[in-house]
């Protein structure tokens, strides 16, 4: 049963964390900061899960992925909660805990330094966009189900992610590993250089993508038709509720938690896609992407850390996801490399050996040329030694390379 049951521990550790906001001070964030901890200490403890055992109850694995929505409700209530002050109390919340345990919470709250909110800021943004981006994302792409599209859409909308689930599936898949994709970082750029130009562009995809299938149906473009559109009643709602609980603040917190996911989803395509090219004539493969198996990491993505057969078939659900064990890994584990990603010297010198060995052992003789050009504008001078720098068509490896 713990197969079915590790899924659970997402949705129910974040709600967790999510309550206990509601004493201030440290916890609201010391427990997401621990939670964090764990995921990357046990990531490298425990043995990667290479296992394609099949699931016989889907219908329990869908309930955990719809446990999201309500997890993530209840994180964006508490962060509107606590952001009141004064006598500020959205929905009686702080009369209802003092009722049941005799604790004070909104003078704790009252009484919460300023950095504690700082640091719940920047702890907060990893768990949020695993709760709210990553279950969401699973969700939107079981578009032959209306429901799990809608909870999925709904998911992401809480914090104005509402160009995500329109370009993703229907702009990442299709443009993975070439330069029309918002989410494949060119090699040499740093993390901070990707993310305003991976948001900029994800944001114009949508709106061409949903544009282009209004036209093609005959709709307008202001039509109550348009995805966009109904996913920005829902944001635009929610950043009123913020309001409605705690004024300015409210809105503030919204905000910022709403930037930090957008940034910590931008890092997560990053270190999934960095540096990979694909002619993009040719099909997806596992191979245009950084897979991960690492045990933990999976269990709070919902598989996704299985990348390399999500972007072979992005239509199977993250339980049939196969391992991959054979693909590119990305260093160190999903969150780890997340983590490092941030700090740009870090990363570079974690992620070039592994570019070097793809280039070595996956790449395709027809994607070599664009693997130079990639090497030359990355101003990485360790790069030269890439395979595709010095072999001629002849030596290379054979069309298709590992493919699936």
């Amino acid at each position: 049963m713990f197969r079915y049951a590790r899924f659970f521990i997402g949705p129910v550790f974040f709600t967790g964390v999510s309550l206990l906001m509601v004493l201030g001070h440290q916890w609201l964030w010391l427990p997401g900061f621990l939670l964090i901890l764990a995921v990357v200490l046990f990531d490298q403890a425990l043995s990667h899960d290479s296992v394609d055992q099949p699931y016989d109850h889907n219908g329990i694995l869908d309930f955990a992925l719809y446990l999201s929505l309500p997890a993530a409700m209840t994180f964006f209530f508490m962060l509107f909660w606590v952001a009141g002050s004064g006598a500020q109390d959205a929905l009686g919340l702080g009369s209802f805990v003092q009722s049941l345990t005799g604790i004070d919470v909104i003078a704790a709250r009252n009484d919460t330094a300023w950095y504690h909110y700082a640091l719940m800021f920047v702890i907060l943004a990893l768990p949020a966009t695993g709760i709210g981006g990553l279950a969401g994302h699973e969700l939107t792409h079981r578009t032959a189900d209306p429901f799990a599209l809608w909870l999925g859409r709904i998911t992401m909308a809480l914090n104005w992610g509402i160009a995500f689930p329109i370009e993703h599936v229907y702009g990442h898949h299709a443009y993975v590993g070439t330069v029309k994709d918002p989410a494949t970082a060119a090699r040499g750029d740093s993390l901070y250089q990707h993310i305003p130009k991976a948001m900029k562009r994800t944001v114009v995809n949508a709106w061409e993508i949903e544009k282009a299938r209004l036209d093609k149906v005959g709709k307008s473009f202001l039509s109550p038709s348009n995805v966009l559109l109904r996913m920005a009643l829902v944001a635009a709602a929610t950043s009123a509720f913020a309001f409605w609980c705690a004024g300015w603040t409210g809105l503030l917190f919204h905000g910022i938690v709403c930037f930090s996911t957008k940034v910590v989803l931008e890092a997560l395509n990053y270190v999934e896609h960095y540096g990979i090219v694909r002619v993009p004539s040719q099909p997806v493969q596992p191979r245009h992407s950084w897979n991960c198996n690492h045990v933990v990491s999976s269990v709070f993505t919902y598989n996704l850390t299985r990348h390399s057969h999500h972007h072979a078939d992005a239509q199977v659900h993250f339980q049939d996801l196969h391992a991959h064990a054979e693909q590119p890994s990305m260093p160190g584990g999903f969150l780890a490399a997340i983590l490092s990603s941030f700090i740009p010297p870090l990363w570079r010198r974690m992620i070039t050996p592994k570019l070097l060995e793809w280039d070595r052992t996956q790449a395709d003789r027809n994607e070599f040329p664009l693997i130079r050009a990639a090497n030359q504008a990355s101003g990485w001078p360790e790069l030269k030694d890439s395979v595709a720098n010095t072999a001629a068509p002849a030596q290379a490896i054979p069309q298709g390379g590992l493919g699936y």
